[in-house]
């Protein structure tokens, strides 16, 4: 389980001080894959850095597993926004893979197996000697997943994926990260700015606050399990789901600038 509570972060420069979290709590249990959805600068990239262990709360807890984060977890991977900068461009697509394999200290033989599996899985077989340059920006952003997916981790965070990529792309990408968490059994914690987005993957959608964030809402998308982008959208319950959501983002954003009026 993955379980934050009172989860606070401050902001410092010389005596001016900018409060961006301010007391989150939730939890996202083992094997679930819960959206997190918020107005633009309410902290959401802040929030996954901090669970991610590179980034110090000023307050509150994160736990992993029973284990309280102070660093970058073991069997924790992540994967970024911005696939450009994730990945190395003068190293093929498996050594982007491979590379933290190495850093596990794995025989060859397995991270090679690893490998090929993870881009197997990603639909990127027989890219392995390509650069990424070489290659499309939905195929990139498939390298970097394939990369966390031979890591094996029980936990991913991803912060916000595909907001870099075309909206066809982007539905062939929430597929894959659906059929992925399915196979894998894998804790999925998905950052988007997105509401759509978060209702179509998402089994719980966590909503934010405007900054200083807190939970503003939580709720559970009681779609089919088996989803796809032509009759799950269509559906008169994932309509309900979404305006609820978008609703509770309005009220955020509001609220934001009602503190800004006062």
């Amino acid at each position: 389980m993955l379980k934050v509570t009172g989860l606070r972060k401050t902001y410092r420069s010389g005596a001016r001080e900018v409060e961006a979290l301010r007391d989150l709590t939730f939890t996202v249990e083992n094997g679930e894959l819960v959206c997190l959805v918020g107005p633009s600068g309410c902290g959401k990239t802040t929030l996954l850095r901090c669970i991610a262990g590179l980034l110090d709360p000023s307050g509150g807890t994160i736990s992993l597993d029973g284990q309280p984060v102070q660093g970058p977890p073991p069997g924790l991977a992540m994967v970024f926004q911005e696939y450009g900068r994730s990945l190395f461009p003068w190293m093929t697509v498996r050594d982007n893979v491979e590379l933290p394999l190495k850093q596990k200290k794995l025989p060859a033989a397995r991270r090679a197996s690893l490998v090929s599996s993870a881009l197997s899985a990603v639909g990127l077989e027989g890219t392995e000697s390509a650069y990424p340059w070489q290659l499309s920006g939905g195929m990139q952003q498939r390298v970097a997943i394939a990369r966390a997916v031979a890591y094996e981790p029980s936990t991913l965070l991803m912060d916000e994926p595909f907001a870099a990529v075309d909206a066809q792309t982007r539905a062939d990408l929430e597929d894959l990260v659906r059929a992925l968490w399915q196979r894998l059994n894998v804790t999925v914690l998905f950052i988007t700015h997105d509401i759509d987005e978060a209702v179509y993957l998402g089994q719980r959608v966590i909503m934010l606050s405007s900054s200083p964030t807190v939970v503003q809402d939580e709720i559970t998308v009681d779609l089919p399990a088996s989803r796809d982008q032509l009759h799950t959208r269509a559906d008169a319950r994932f309509t309900e789901l979404r305006t609820h959501v978008y609703e509770q983002i309005q009220a955020a954003k509001r609220g934001a600038q009602s503190t800004v009026d006062s």
